[in-house]
């Protein structure tokens, strides 16, 4: 679906990104992450046609982004980090001018559509300005969707949102996913992130440090098998019973588990339990540690400083 080729932007002396090269697949939801400055929202805009880069190329669907924007508007619904909406215009009228706008077929039943989608049906009358902060961020999304783009680009969506509004949100993007659709989306809420994409790409300076599946990212990050023990007894004696056993490097006493540094094949771990238990080990929970995605972020930092 998309395809960034050394995409790489300038400022002056400031290189905002460097060579950039990425790949999404159709029906993708791809999360962008990185710190303040990291480039992502220069990358976003570039993407989609909005920034010109110094160098490089962005196509959609194999179409350079710039050769026909026009063609590029229609495929394409962005919503920027800050958005405004008319709040003088109710929810209805809202859609509606924005329907003119794209010349959307059979607007009515399609604005009826978007608004059933948005879970906006009730506010249908409501002034904007009368609107929640989670409800505006819907309805944004339903004018960004109204034209049926085949992908959607949005910059920080869940910024300012309560909890319950940022669940809501990822509901509807899923919702809206289900319809085939490609989602790029960037957000410092880490966790959200790993919730809801399938693939995401890791930026810092201007450089895409990781990309891919978070399981892929793990194993590039974290090659070694990591296993977490609860026992009962003395855990300096566990330890050292620990250690003796088949396949492990290292074993570090944490406040409430064992952290055991695993060599041998994932097949290997049943075995590896069972050993613990026939020894006598009074186990109360034993399974492999996966990195979450904010220790994956903070390890890639440290990777990238180092």
């Amino acid at each position: 679906m998309i395809q960034l080729n050394s995409l790489r932007k300038e400022y002056d002396d400031v290189i905002a990104v460097k060579h950039l090269n990425l790949t999404i697949n159709k029906g993708d939801i791809f999360g962008l992450i990185g710190p303040n400055g990291a480039g992502k929202t220069t990358a976003m805009r570039m993407m989609v046609g909005i920034l010109e880069p110094t160098s490089g190329e962005a196509l959609i669907n194999n179409r350079p982004v710039h050769q026909d924007m026009m063609a590029t508007r229609r495929m394409v619904g962005y919503i920027p980090d800050f958005f405004s909406l008319y709040d003088e215009l109710k929810v209805h009228e809202y859609l509606n001018y924005f329907a003119d706008a794209y010349s959307v077929p059979n607007k009515s039943s399609r604005i009826d559509d978007v608004i059933a989608m948005m879970d906006l049906t009730s506010k249908r009358n409501n002034y904007i300005a009368h609107l929640s902060r989670g409800m505006k961020q819907r309805l944004a999304i339903g004018k960004t969707i109204l034209h049926d783009p085949e992908l959607l680009v949005l910059d920080e969506p869940s910024a300012g949102l309560d909890p319950k509004a940022r669940v809501e949100l990822r509901d509807i993007l899923r919702k809206i996913s289900a319809t085939g659709r490609t989602i790029v989306i960037s957000s410092h809420i880490l966790m959200e992130l790993s919730d809801l994409c399938n693939t995401i790409g890791v930026m810092q300076k201007g450089v895409m440090v990781e990309s891919g599946s978070i399981e892929e990212i793990t194993k590039r990050v974290q090659p070694k098998i990591i296993l977490r023990l609860e026992a009962l007894g003395d855990k300096a004696k566990l330890a050292e019973l620990v250690r003796t056993m088949p396949n492990v490097s290292d074993v570090v006493i944490k406040d409430c588990f064992f952290e055991i540094v695993f060599f041998g094949m994932r097949d290997e771990i049943p075995l590896l339990l069972k050993k613990l238990v026939d020894s006598g080990v009074q186990v109360s929970s034993f399974y492999e540690y996966k990195q979450n995605l904010e220790e994956l972020f903070m390890s890639l930092q440290i990777k990238e400083v180092c």
